[in-house]
């Protein structure tokens, strides 16, 4: 009975002392520049020890999903991702961050005169040695102070895509209708084989439509292999023109178009 009471007590004890690390990972948004388009950054920050996901994290991970609750005076904006780290124990890996991220962020205004506002729902997962989901709400406006330690901190940032190259123009690009949701995507680059240089290829989309399901880089024969599933149900059609390839030249991450016309 005393061994029963004494489990249950460290039990409490652990996940009270577990909970409020769980409420620990903030959002934030920091303004940048207001040259022409309004530029920021979403700042995602977590516990020591703990890690969250790419967008497209693999079959082992939580897809992170932005969605706007409200918006005003907005043409379009977009969002960078930076190239992310192979993390998680073996045959259970995942693609994502174990620091602190820095999402890149563009504005485009439908009225120059006007203020801009932005008003999303964030929710992503992060892992230390459990995984959780978390949602935060962000308000975004092109009013308030430019922040140039924010600026610094990404512009020295080792995992952000520093550049974009042609290395992409030598592709050759199948792509493979399986379902109206689903598509698979093969891209052979003879510069990508057995190239010392260049590593952990990676395929990227842009827009909300599709999502990278599964991928594997083959370096020996120069060849990536991508599933893409359809995520917006209002399109159906996929879009080559933003799909690029992000990869390490050494160890800078560069991205390249993936199916170049």
């Amino acid at each position: 009975m005393l061994r029963m009471i004494f489990i249950f007590t460290v039990l409490f004890v652990n996940l009270v002392l577990l909970k409020p690390s769980f409420s620990q990972a903030n959002v934030e948004y920091y303004n940048l520049s207001r040259d022409g388009s309004t530029r920021g950054a979403i700042s995602i920050t977590f516990p020591e020890g703990w890690s969250t996901y790419w967008k497209f994290p693999g079959p082992n991970g939580f897809t992170p999903k932005i969605r706007v609750l409200t918006e005003e005076n907005i043409e379009s904006f977009s969002i960078s991702w930076p190239y992310p780290k192979t993390l998680g124990p073996k045959n259970f890996t995942y693609l994502g961050y174990d620091d602190a991220l820095l999402l890149p962020i563009e504005l485009k205004k439908l009225d120059k005169r006007k203020k801009i506002y932005l008003h999303l729902n964030i929710s992503f997962g992060i892992c230390k040695s459990v995984c959780i989901v978390q949602n935060k709400t962000l308000e975004i406006s092109d009013e308030g102070d430019l922040n140039y330690l924010v600026l610094d901190k990404l512009m020295k940032s080792k995992n952000r895509i520093t550049m974009t190259t042609n290395f992409g123009s030598s592709n050759k690009c199948i792509i493979r209708k399986e379902t109206n949701k689903e598509y698979q995507i093969t891209f052979e680059n003879h510069l990508m084989r057995n190239n010392e240089l260049v590593s952990n290829v990676l395929v990227d989309y842009e827009g909300s439509s599709w999502i990278v399901e599964t991928q594997s880089f083959y370096p020996k024969i120069g060849i990536v292999e991508a599933s893409l599933k359809l995520e917006d149900t209002s399109r159906n059609d996929i879009n080559i023109d933003k799909i690029s390839l992000l990869y390490l030249d050494g160890k800078v991450a560069k991205r390249t178009i993936g199916c170049p016309s």
